[in-house]
């Protein structure tokens, strides 16, 4: 027991006391180290978010990103009156961030500015291919309306049977910036006016600028227009000219029912009157068209009509008959192609048969003085007295196969219808209509008042 009691050397003591020092700090470092490392480990883990690539900022959860994303869409698709999708790419990772803090008003606040929008839109479509956008199902519907209304008949003797396109018009979802949408009155307006279409138009004998205009219902202006290389009006043979043709991309067809009143033409009867000179006709009674009532089936193409058939007809007024009265009576003294000389006491020949400087000369004229008779050539029946144009007072005689005229009378002496002897005197000279001094201007013809002339001067033997 004894050796048990002895205290230890100082030396011994001083060393444990030493030893348990280290032992105490040792202790209370690691409890410290391991008290912040927990801390780090629990306060540097976040959710980057990133835009485009592009990080706005931190979260402390991924969830808080979705609620973001949503409050902005329903703020958006309020305001749009649609719903919409982002633009931007919008990302988020988790990352080990420590000593750094959530900064969740910074990121609420970037995404808004940085996050734009398109709207749930209908992109139209003619078969197949895209035309323009807009806004919804019952915009697209209006455009159906517009373009199937647009050659609709107004008309209340016209009824519309049936109406389609004849191309294929729908739709399909589509997202656009909504400053790219379309009022469904435009987009019908573009599927009806269509396209422009290039065509080259050959230049042929006899063209003219308004011409080839008119006939491909473009304006003057917009055939300049398309040919810049135009010196005013002139256009040869063989030139191309451009022609912008509008082309619709839409062809509306429509059957419809028209029933219109349509005349029934009159016949015509004759009877005989042995009191008027054969070549004569009078009407006795006159004639009157009937009415009938017709109903046509008339198919149109973008409100052109392609075809017409006649549904039905009911006669609503029968047409009455014309009655005419022929002349029998044979003319007098028939014209025997012997003429006599047409101005009493001669005159003089003062213009000849054929050309001259004014051009040609249809007869010859005959001096005299004013006042001088004129006389028939040859018997025959008045076919017409009266003024006519540049001959100015003027009668004409026929004589059964051939026609006299006797022009710028002063005064006519016989009426049309009146049957003349040759030698009777029918009328005086004068100056009337385009003559200059006193004179007869003579013709003869054949086959008609205004038909081929011959040279009076062969009808007078010598």
């Amino acid at each position: 027991m004894e050796l048990f009691k002895r205290k230890m050397p100082r030396q011994g003591r001083s060393s444990a006391r030493w030893c348990a020092c280290v032992l105490f700090f040792v202790c209370g470092f690691l409890l410290l180290w391991g008290s912040l490392y927990g801390y780090i480990q629990k306060t540097g883990h976040f959710f980057a978010v990133y835009v485009n690539g592009m990080e706005i900022g931190l979260l402390n959860e991924a969830g808080t990103l979705d609620e973001m994303l949503d409050d902005l869409h329903a703020e958006a698709a309020e305001f749009y009156g649609n719903p919409v999708a982002a633009v931007e790419e919008v990302s988020v990772e988790e990352v080990f961030r420590p000593l750094e803090d959530e900064d969740r008003e910074e990121v609420f606040s970037k995404l808004r500015h940085l996050l734009s929008f398109k709207v749930e839109a209908r992109m139209i479509t003619i078969d197949g291919r895209d035309v323009l956008p807009v806004s919804s199902e019952k915009e697209r519907e209006k455009v159906v309306e517009l373009v199937a209304g647009a050659y609709l008949p107004d008309k209340d003797n016209v009824s519309l049977e049936t109406v389609h396109m004849e191309e294929k018009l729908s739709c399909r979802p589509y997202y656009c910036y909504p400053e790219d949408l379309y009022e469904p009155e435009t987009v019908a307006t573009v599927l009806l006016n269509g396209s422009d279409r290039l065509e080259t138009y050959l230049v042929s004998r006899g063209d003219s600028l308004s011409q080839i205009a008119y006939e491909h219902n473009i304006t003057i202006g917009e055939l300049r227009e398309a040919n810049p290389q135009l010196n005013g009006d002139l256009i040869r043979v063989g030139d191309e000219l451009s022609l912008i043709v509008p082309e619709p991309l839409v062809n509306v067809k429509t059957v419809e029912r028209i029933t219109v009143e349509e005349k029934i033409p009159y016949e015509t009867s004759y009877t005989y009157d042995s009191s008027m000179w054969k070549m004569r006709t009078r009407v006795v009674e006159p004639g009157e068209h009937g009415i009938k009532e017709v109903t046509y089936e008339v198919t149109r193409v973008n409100g052109a009509e392609v075809e017409r058939e006649k549904i039905s007809e009911a006669v609503l007024q029968e047409p009455k008959t014309q009655v005419v009265a022929r002349g029998t009576a044979q003319v007098p003294s028939r014209g025997s192609g012997s003429f006599i000389w047409p101005v009493q006491g001669g005159g003089r020949i003062t213009s000849g048969y054929g050309w001259r400087s004014g051009g040609f000369h249809a007869g010859i004229d005959i001096g005299a003085r004013a006042g001088t008779s004129v006389l028939a050539a040859d018997s025959g029946v008045v076919v017409f007295a009266g003024w006519d144009g540049g001959y100015g007072n003027s009668i004409v005689i026929y004589h059964g196969h051939y026609y006299t005229r006797y022009a710028h009378n002063s005064r006519n002496l016989v009426s049309k219808g009146e049957a003349v002897n040759k030698g009777q005197v029918i009328a005086t000279v004068g100056s009337t209509g385009r003559s200059y001094g006193d004179h007869l201007h003579f013709e003869v013809r054949i086959g008609g008042i205004y038909g081929q002339t011959v040279n009076p001067l062969n009808f007078f033997r010598p």
